[in-house]
């Protein structure tokens, strides 16, 4: 399924009208969840406008405007599937791709954790915070588990996924959609993202924290193999009746949540699904973390009809602004 169909929905005014916002709210619900039976039957491969979970809304306006984002999703069987949708949201981002150059003003970052070579073999060992890319980048990745892991699915010098979870069954659980290595929380199913300004202080080492706090205007993510089914709502501690597995939660630099919503899903071994969101430029609202949940346990036991184990591929965002 090829088609993208973009949909924008405009701030709500007066929303302080109780009546109004009730027939608004119900009629978002009933797209919502017109989505979800959309994505129960079939691959998704679209982009679509869905403000789910909590309410958005602008940091610094003084009405409770929402500020709703463009919201960019698909999956399916193969790379295929999301490319389109991956595409349409590198260009809402804007380009180039900066690569490692210093601050800019337009464009966006990308991160595909092969570190220039799609033939790269090698697995990490966990670490957090995760500061490979953070001076050449501005992302900072953290997890509260051992730490952050680059790894092939199988193979190479260290064994890829395989060995470092002591699991033979992952290396044909997860396909990597940049080949060659895939990105992974190890001893949790927790990542943060933090932005930082590129390059802020180009006299420091790799790895070392430039201290200039950033904000995106918009983040996604490359997933694979996501089968739990979409949820109506967040994970089961707020609701989630048909047991959405992997969540997307984007916070503003005062903590807040300003948006969160499922991922979804591409039932079947080594699917791919994509996620991201974009703010306009002339909204006031910015991404200072995001939070992503993969899976419903930690990887390490086998990917089966009562655990949903994710893996984690390109990042792909805005690029990093000072606070």
């Amino acid at each position: 399924m090829k088609t993208i169909a973009t949909t924008k929905i405009k701030e709500v005014e007066n929303t302080n009208n109780p009546r109004r916002w009730r027939s608004i709210k119900h009629a978002i619900m009933k797209r919502h969840v017109l989505l979800n039976h959309v994505l129960a039957f079939g691959f998704l491969a679209v982009t679509v406008l869905v403000p789910v979970g909590q309410t958005a809304q602008a940091h610094g306006k003084k009405s409770k405007e929402l500020v709703v984002p463009t919201v960019f999703q698909a999956a399916g069987p193969t790379a295929e599937s999301i490319q389109g949708t991956v595409d349409a949201f590198r260009a809402a981002l804007g380009n180039p791709n900066n690569g490692n150059a210093g601050p800019q003003q337009t464009g966006h970052r990308e991160i595909n954790w092969d570190g220039g070579d799609p033939t790269l073999m090698t697995t990490t060992a966990p670490v957090t915070p995760f500061n490979v890319f953070l001076n050449t980048r501005g992302g900072q990745f953290t997890t509260p588990g051992m730490g952050l892991s680059q790894a092939p699915p199988s193979g190479g010098p260290q064994g890829g996924l395989e060995a470092l979870f002591n699991n033979p069954t992952y290396g044909t659980t997860f396909s990597a959609f940049s080949p060659s290595r895939l990105f992974t929380p190890v001893g949790s199913n927790i990542t943060e993202a933090l932005f930082f300004v590129p390059g802020a202080n180009p006299n420091l080492p790799p790895g070392t924290n430039p201290q200039d706090p950033a904000t995106v205007r918009g983040f996604g993510a490359v997933f694979t193999d996501v089968d739990e089914p979409n949820g109506i709502g967040p994970l089961k501690r707020r609701g989630n009746p048909r047991g959405a597995s992997t969540l997307m939660e984007y916070f503003d630099d005062h903590g807040k949540l300003i948006f969160s919503s499922f991922v979804p899903a591409s039932p079947g071994d080594g699917g791919f699904s994509f996620f991201g969101i974009v703010f306009d430029d002339d909204d006031a609202q910015r991404i200072a973390r995001v939070r992503i949940t993969t899976g419903d346990v930690a990887p390490g036991p086998d990917d089966d009809e009562k655990r949903d184990i994710v893996m984690m591929d390109d990042f792909i965002y805005g690029e990093p602004q000072p606070q």
